[in-house]
Parts: structure tokens; C-alpha cells; sequence
């Protein structure tokens, strides 16, 4: 039974590791990609603009903010997987924090 507990936890904390790895390269990725693409933005909307001249310049600037959107909505999700692998210990201590000051709170009521 001993062994069995011992590989649960084994394979529990390669599952951690795997996660904080997985988001560590989601996370250069992330940074490589859009240094890339702001550095890029302006060529390639140049490039754009010169081809299309008779096209909507309403188009261009939907280009531009396509760029900025694209790196803003892939940011809040390398927030969320962030808060998801390492966010746990932070709220198993407020969920902690929070019982022990209601057991505080109901002690210190029912002794009035």
C-alpha cells in the first residue's frame, strides 16, 4: 500500500512539473511571437497598404488592431494557464486564512 501512495504522489509531482514546464514554453513562445509581430506590424502594413491603395483605409487599421488583439487575448490566457499551474498554493492559503478567521470570529461570538 506504502508503494502505491509513493507513485501517486510520483506521478502527481510529474504532472506539476510537466504543467509549470508547459507554461514556461507557452510563455516564450508568447514573448518570441510577439516581439515578431510588433516588430513585423509595420512592414507588413505597409506592404498591405501599397498593394491595396484603392482598398477601405478603414481596413488598414482593422489590420493594426488584429495585431494588438491578437497579442492582448493570447496574454490574458497565458494569465489564466499562469494562475491555473501556479495559483493553487496562493488560494489554498487564503481559503486557509479565511476558515481560520471565521472560526476565530465564531469563538470569540459564542464566548459573549
Amino acid at each position: 500500500m506504502i508503494g502505491m501512495s509513493a507513485l501517486s504522489s510520483y506521478e502527481l509531482a510529474k504532472k506539476r512539473v510537466g504543467a509549470i514546464k508547459g507554461f514556461y514554453a507557452h510563455l516564450t513562445l508568447f514573448l518570441l511571437i510577439s516581439v515578431l509581430m510588433l516588430t513585423a506590424k509595420g512592414t507588413i502594413l505597409e506592404v498591405m497598404a501599397e498593394k491595396n491603395q484603392e482598398a477601405d483605409p478603414n481596413f488598414l487599421e482593422w489590420m493594426d488592431w488584429n495585431f494588438i488583439s491578437v497579442i492582448l487575448i493570447w496574454g490574458a490566457l497565458i494569465l489564466i494557464q499562469g494562475f491555473v499551474v501556479f495559483g493553487r498554493p496562493i488560494i489554498k492559503k487564503w481559503e486557509k486564512r479565511k476558515i481560520e478567521a471565521y472560526l476565530e470570529r465564531d469563538k470569540n461570538e459564542s464566548a459573549f
